[in-house]
């Protein structure tokens, strides 16, 4: 819950429990990433934690699913969903690194 407070706090933005969904997303080679998704307003986020530490991602363009891209320009993470799917990945454009590539929600 101090996460979502934070965000709130961050972003000058109200948010409330209709606003927030969590997912636990089992990934390949045993991963495990917990997601929060925060839709106040027209912005989405999601708050990832995955080994050990806790991240900031806001929404970005994408063709298909949802793309949400690390708001820590140090730690350039990339979180694609895709119905109950989704990936991890390091990097940016063309050196994106693939980190989790199988999570499944559930």
């Amino acid at each position: 819950m101090i996460r979502f407070l934070t965000l709130a706090l961050l972003f000058a933005t109200p948010v409330t429990a209709q606003e927030i969904s969590t997912a636990r997303y089992s990934c390949d080679r045993g991963a495990q990433v917990l997601a929060s998704y925060l839709n106040p307003g027209d912005r989405s986020f999601a708050v990832l934690t995955f080994e050990g530490r806790q991240m900031v991602f806001e929404v970005a363009l994408s063709a298909s699913g949802a793309r949400y891209v690390s708001r820590d320009p140090a730690a350039p993470f990339v979180w694609w969903t895709k119905g109950d799917s989704a990936m991890l990945l390091h990097g940016e454009g063309d050196a994106e690194a693939m980190i989790y590539s199988e999570c499944l929600a559930g």
